[in-house]
Parts: structure tokens; C-alpha cells; sequence
């Protein structure tokens, strides 16, 4: 085979791995399209002792600590607003002394009243939010010091507004793109040494082949 021919039959087995792998990764990108957008669902604690709560709703629970750590803050709430959908049960759990929930806005059709009683480790209140809007709240004694949050009832909390990068488990993508990613390496490597070795061991121009 002259070093010509055997470079033309070696970029074919080049192509198809490429080939190979290019329509993998797209059966996994339409296998994330299909799936959609999975939505998860937060279970909270067992109420404690003096919880009051709101109307009842159907979408789940979310749990909101109250001064975890003995740090002034709500947890989620404070660093990010908490996003739920409508009909979600809030349980706040207070796990420091001395703080309540005041509530600074909502929206016009809503009537949350918060718990503005000071409260110690261990007491638990909770609230159904029905109503679409921003809700601000904060912890009267602890105001200035920053413990103050947010909670967003939307449609859709799970959908994402931004463009961020997000791993390939967050996505729905199936396990096999990795796969396919290590085979396209896996078939180059091999498409390089066999290149290699024909080069090197086989016949070419200047080789001759010990018969007239």
C-alpha cells in the first residue's frame, strides 16, 4: 500500500469515530429536550411545639430556618429569596433565641400577618402562600443587623431564569454522554497509533519490496 492510499483509508475510521460520537452527544442533547425541566420537591420538618399555621394548600412544604447556626439570617431567604409556587407550606423553625417574623410587604390580595411574638430554639410556625408576589420580611430585633429575607410565589420556581452553566445530572442529560466523550478520545488515540505504525512499518515510495 503506498503512504498515499493508506492516508486516504485512514481518514475513514477517523470520520466515523467523530461521526459516531457527534450523533451521541446529540441523542443526549435531545433526550435533555425531551425531558424537560424535572421538578423537585422539599419535604421540611415535623412541626414543633406552638406552630400555627395558614390556609391549607397542595404543592408541597419548604423550611426556612430561623437563626441557624445563631447567625442572623433565614435559611434560604436571606443570601437568595426562597421561591415557591402557589399553595406551598412554609415551616419556619426557629433554631436561636429571640426572633420573629415581621412582615414588611406582600402583595395587595394577600393577608400573611407573619408571627411578630419573640420566639426561642425549638418553636416552629408555619404558612400556606397562595397568593403570586414578593414577600418581605424581617426579624424586629435583629433588623439592623441585616436578618431580613425574601419569599417569591411564582408559577413556575423551578423553571430558572438565568443562563448559567449547569452540570450534566442537573440537566436530566443520561450518564452515556460521558461515555461517549471518553470513546471519541478512545478513537482518536487509536486512529493516531495505528497512523503511527503504518508509517513507520509500512510499505512506501522509497521501500522496495525484494521482488522485480
Amino acid at each position: 500500500m503506498k503512504r498515499r492510499d493508506f492516508l486516504r483509508a485512514a481518514s475513514v475510521p477517523a470520520a466515523a469515530t467523530t461521526a459516531s460520537a457527534t450523533a451521541g452527544l446529540g441523542a443526549a442533547q435531545e433526550t435533555e429536550t425531551e425531558g424537560g425541566t424535572a421538578t423537585g420537591t422539599a419535604t421540611g420538618t415535623g412541626t414543633g411545639t406552638g406552630t400555627e399555621s395558614g390556609s391549607g394548600g397542595g404543592a408541597g412544604t419548604e423550611e426556612v430556618l430561623v437563626g441557624p447556626d445563631a447567625s442572623l439570617v433565614f435559611t434560604p431567604g436571606t443570601d437568595e429569596p426562597l421561591q415557591i409556587a402557589p399553595g406551598t407550606t412554609v415551616e419556619f423553625v426557629w433554631e436561636s433565641d429571640n426572633h420573629n417574623i415581621v412582615v414588611d410587604s406582600q402583595p395587595e390580595d394577600a393577608n400573611w400577618e407573619g408571627h411578630e411574638t419573640l420566639e426561642n430554639t425549638g418553636f416552629t410556625y408555619e404558612y400556606t402562600f397562595e397568593t403570586l408576589g414578593t414577600y418581605e420580611y424581617y426579624c424586629e430585633p435583629h433588623r439592623v443587623s441585616g436578618m431580613e429575607a425574601t419569599i417569591e410565589v411564582v408559577e413556575n420556581p423551578n423553571a430558572g431564569g438565568g443562563g448559567g452553566e449547569k452540570e450534566l445530572h442537573d440537566l436530566g442529560v443520561p450518564i452515556h454522554a460521558h461515555w461517549v466523550g471518553a470513546a471519541t478520545i478512545l478513537g482518536i488515540l487509536v486512529t493516531v497509533i495505528f497512523t503511527f505504525y503504518i508509517l513507520k512499518y509500512g510499505e512506501s515510495p522509497h521501500t522496495g519490496t525484494g521482488r522485480n
